[in-house]
Parts: C-alpha cells; structure tokens; sequence
C-alpha cells in the first residue's frame, strides 16, 4: 500500500460538495436517450456510469463523502426511468483511515492492508515479536509483546494473491480488534523466517471511528399490478483500496440498465431496485432496509430477491439457490444467451446482501460469476479500474437478465 494518497476529510468534503452541486442542477454523467435501447447505446452507458462513478471519484466505501457523489448519480440515473426513487438514509459507526498503513519485517517494508474496522496502532506504531497462533478466526500470525507475550496486532495473508483488505467479520472479530494487517501470499516466507530468527515486526497505522455518521441505499421502485415485489440488489459501496469496477459498479450500472429497459413497461410485479451500502462493511445497508420494510409492515410483499456480486468477473455464472425452478429457469436462458460461460450452483439464495431478506420467505438467487483470472489480481486492489470490465459480459449478462426478469414477472 505504499506510496497510496488519503486525502484528509475537508479535502474529500469539498470535492464532493463541487459534484453533488453538479447533480443538484440535473446534471447528468451519461448522455441523453435511452440507455438500453442498442448494443451501441448500451455499451455508451456502461463507459460513462464507469468512468463517472470510478475514474472520477475513485474508490467510495461506506460513510465517505466520494460515496455520497456515487449514490446521487444512481438516484439520478434511476430518476429517469422510475417514477419512485429515494435516499435510503441510515447512520452506523463509521471506520475510516487517518494516515498511510505500515508494515515492516526487521527493516524490510511489506505491502500490507489494514482490515476495515480493526483498530489503529498507537501514535509511532507498535513493535513486536511475530508467532504462529491458533486463533478462532483463522489468522495465522499474532506480533506479541515480547515480555508479557500478549497480542498487539494480527497478520494474515490474501488467499488470492497480492494484498488486499479483507473485513473485520472475516476473522470472526468485532470492531475496534487489534489491528489486522494483510499481507500477500509471495511475502509468507518473509514472515516465517521472521518468526524462526525471532525478528521484530512494526505495524504502524492511523484509524478513526465515527459514531451515528450517516449514510445511504439508493431505492427505486417501478410499481406493478399487484402490490408482490421482485427486489434487485447490487451494492454500491466499495473497499477503501479500489474503485471497485467489477466490484460491484458494473453490476450497478446493468441493474440500471434493467430498470430503463422496463421503464415503458407495466409490470405484473412491483419491482424495487436497491443500490445497497455497506456490503463490504457487514452488509448493513441491506440490514437496514429489510428492518424499515418490517416496520413498515411490507416486508412480507417481497416475493423474490435476486442478489447481483461481481457479476462481470467472467463468462460463467454462479447461482446460488436452492429453488430448483428458478435455477433450471437460469440453466434455460444461460443456454440461450450465454454460448461461452456455464452455470454453476452453491449454496441457497440467500448469500452476501440477500442474507438479511431470509426471514422474507421469498424465493432468491443470489448471482455472480467467474472463469477469468481477473479477479485473482484485482479484486479489492487499485487495479479493479473500469479497462477490466468485459463489455461482451456486460451484454450477454443484461440480454440474459433482462429475459430473466420478464419470465419470473409471470411466475
């Protein structure tokens, strides 16, 4: 992570401010027309959402000023095809760093990266002795204190590769845990022999946790002849290392496309679109929806969740479901549309920002797909950047979903 640039806060404020003051004027970031209407219009789109929501603001996770600038260009572009959209406000205490993440092994420096909601170090860092431990959530390395031996800070190592942020649930820790640093799987023998020659390690970062700091999902709803929901679902929010275009911006621009595409229509089913928060951060914007819409008292219209990862990351599809009719409906059209890629099935429906909605009793399929080594060297890093997002994907994907749609509006 060396070398990276934070902005302080009141630098970041006032970009976003300048942008959304843009959006306020109705401005938009794509050009005019209908976006799903042709290969070519629709593969326009696909570039201009990219760039205005990566190349422009960069990496936006949860709480930041560059997401609130994301989320107001979503409203917007859902302003143009539905007739209800919405700010979905909630607070939560947000995570955020204050100063460049360190790491060193004896003298040497090591890519690392902090684990989003693990503590900071003290001012001038920590220096321990590096063990092997058995820890509940998987972690490898402890650096302990060398007198007392008890544990300042954790390290663990990307599974993918290269260093990369995991969250704090991932090791089955809550907020405010010692420091988690990252490292890559090339540096593991770096730190073994450490451990062997006993030689210090130094962890060294700034982390501030802001109670009650606001923050949103974006919803837009395209009503239906009966008051049943089919509810879309792809997060908008990113880690803090990435712009994040295939984690899960392109995602978010075809769900958009799917909601232009219907907009002239008059669906049997209600259909709600959520550009959800928070995904990457214990999913609590989708938490946060599922309990308003239970106290609302119309959690029980959802008929249908359908979740949308990282659904651009290769040619085969990944459905996870356990509903038997949905999934043969997902072999059907895969065979029709997709000629290159397979469908593979795990786990049941309700997988990442569809977990809260189990207690909906709707039926779900939770989406993303693989077969590509992309992810293996861009997932959660800086190089997730919109020239690795396959428009052949992004086509097959929206013609197949867009299919998809209009067979379960007649379920």
């Amino acid at each position: 992570m060396k070398r990276r640039t934070f902005l302080n806060t009141a630098g970041n404020t006032a970009i976003a401010s300048a942008v959304l003051s843009g959006c306020a004027k109705g401005e938009s970031a794509t050009p005019a027309g209908n976006p799903s209407a042709s290969p070519e219009s629709r593969q326009e789109y696909l570039q201009s959402m990219l760039k205005a929501l990566c190349t422009d603001i960069g990496p936006h996770p949860i709480g930041s000023p560059e997401y609130d600038i994301a989320a107001e260009i979503v409203k917007k572009e859902m302003q143009r095809s539905l007739p209800q959209v919405e700010i979905d406000t909630f607070t939560y205490e947000r995570w955020m760093l204050t100063s460049e993440p360190e790491l060193y092994i004896g003298e040497r420096w090591i890519e690392a990266y902090p684990a989003h909601g693990s503590s900071g170090t003290p001012p001038g860092g920590i220096t321990g002795i590096p063990k092997n431990i058995d820890d509940p959530g998987g972690i490898p390395y402890g650096v302990t204190d060398q007198g007392s031996g008890e544990i300042l800070g954790y390290i663990t190592f990307s599974k993918y590769g290269n260093a990369r942020p995991s969250p704090y649930y991932s090791f089955k820790k809550e907020p405010h845990c010692p420091p988690i640093f990252i490292i890559g799987k090339q540096d593991l023998p770096v730190l073994d022999t450490a451990i062997e020659n006993g030689t210090p390690v130094r962890m060294n970062v700034g982390v501030e946790y802001i109670p009650d700091a606001p923050t949103s999902n974006v919803v837009g709803t395209l009503p239906g002849e009966s008051t049943d929901e089919i509810v879309f679902l792809a997060h908008l929010d990113t880690v803090y290392s990435t712009p994040g275009a295939n984690d899960n911006t392109a995602t978010v621009i075809m769900m958009l496309m799917w909601a232009h595409a219907l907009a002239s229509s008059k669906p049997k089913k209600t259909m709600t679109f959520i550009a959800t928060n928070g995904e990457e951060y214990n999913k609590l914007g989708a938490e946060h929806y599922v309990q308003r819409r239970k106290k609302e008292g119309t959690l029980g219209n959802i008929k249908f969740v359908f979740n949308f990862d990282s659904f651009t990351w290769g040619p085969n599809v990944v459905a996870h479901s356990d509903d038997v009719e949905l999934l043969d409906l997902v072999h059907e059209l895969n065979a029709k549309h997709n000629k290159k890629g397979i469908v593979r099935n795990t786990r049941d429906g309700f997988w990442l920002d569809a977990r809260p909605f189990r207690e909906t009793g709707a039926r779900a399929v939770s989406f993303n797909t693989e077969g590509n080594d992309i992810a293996d060297f861009a997932w959660h890093r800086p190089l997730d950047i919109p020239e690795l997002v396959t428009v052949e994907y992004v086509e097959t994907f929206n013609l197949l979903m867009n299919d998809f749609i209009r067979r379960i509006d007649e379920l």
